[in-house]
């Protein structure tokens, strides 16, 4: 008695990533772009003056403002297409209404920045500035909704299909617009103990969003704890978000205690970089390696041209030196007002 052994082998073949790393690069920087549009729209409808500060965060806001959307543009297969947002809209996605709000963003945020310039030169303000104001911080506000929900309405990465999404991105990108000010304040030490409190403040509650997050009863809870049950990558991905929350949180709190040195600030600002930076790559970056419609991972190697290393370190050059070129052509025009 003979007996047939039936083979089937089933080929997977692996799944490319969609989104490249400009799309962190994206996500980084609006994300600091529009919360930092809010703070500075606090600041300005304050009855008491913060003109330093609010200067301060219109600067970072207006710098991060400007390196976003080339890192989106770099990461739109086919560039020339955006026109078609426009043309042919289609207001129930997500992706026109991100096309209306970043453009109006930057448009209200560059003309906040000229009217407290010539304020600043003229000693004239303006009423329509509190309207500038109110604007750039409602575009911010679409932004940081557009953002999130593109991405947590994928009902096919489940990871992503949660409203936890939204709320992670906004918190981890407040707590590193605090320690960006923080960093860039000298001699407030007053100031900066409040920003520190602020800060600590976010990243309690960014941990408690995360816990709750990947402890839930959801389907984007159960594909978190099984992404760390199988993936050793994902485990280490999670052991670096707690060690800079923890670095972060230890340094805000000396904050409390006594003024910051000039190399804690710094560090400071580092750590909290790399945590939103962090967060944002294994969410958007590492979340695709993980099978959607194949049975395995699916490899994905940071390469070192223009769609890996160097768009990373090409788009941090050019905010740090958007925040020179900004910054000394403003002194410079304040020299020549004062000397005549």
């Amino acid at each position: 008695m003979t007996h047939s052994l039936l083979i089937e082998e089933v080929l997977a073949r692996p799944q490319e990533i969609s989104w490249l790393p400009w799309a962190v690069q994206y996500f980084f920087f609006i994300g600091i772009a529009a919360c930092a549009a809010l703070f500075a729209c606090v600041l300005h409808w304050h009855k008491r003056e913060y003109a330093k500060l609010e200067n301060l965060t219109l600067l970072i806001a207006l710098t991060c403002a400007i390196t976003a959307p080339l890192a989106l543009t770099a990461d739109l297969h086919q560039t020339a297409r955006f026109w078609h947002f426009y043309a042919y809209p289609t207001p129930w996605s997500w992706m026109p209404w991100g096309a209306l709000f970043l453009p109006l963003f930057t448009g209200f945020l560059g003309l906040w920045f000229l009217a407290q310039l010539i304020k600043r030169f003229t000693q004239k303000s303006y009423r329509v500035t509190k309207w500038l104001a109110l604007a750039s911080a409602l575009t911010a506000v679409g932004l940081l909704v557009y953002t999130g929900r593109e991405v947590s309405v994928v009902e096919a990465r489940p990871v992503w299909f949660s409203y936890a999404f939204p709320f992670v991105m906004f918190l981890s990108a407040f707590h590193t617009f605090f320690a960006l000010l923080i960093v860039s304040l000298r001699s407030e030490q007053a100031l900066q103990r409040k920003l520190a409190q602020g800060q600590l403040w976010i990243l309690g509650l960014l941990a408690i969003v995360v816990v709750f997050w990947v402890s839930g009863d959801t389907l984007s809870g159960t594909a978190i704890r099984d992404w760390l049950a199988v993936a050793p990558s994902a485990r280490g991905y999670a052991a670096g978000w707690a060690v800079f929350w923890c670095l972060s949180l230890g340094i805000s709190s000396m904050a409390l205690l006594k003024p910051l040195s000039t190399p804690l600030r710094i560090l400071q600002a580092f750590s909290a970089m790399a945590l939103c930076w962090l967060i944002r790559w294994t969410l958007l970056i590492q979340v695709q390696t993980i099978p959607k419609f194949n049975a395995q991972f699916n490899p994905y190697t940071l390469p070192a041209g223009t769609d890996g290393w160097l768009a990373i370190f090409g788009t941090f050059g050019l905010w740090i030196a958007l925040l020179i070129i900004v910054r000394e052509t403003v002194n410079g025009l304040a020299r020549r007002m004062q000397h005549g």
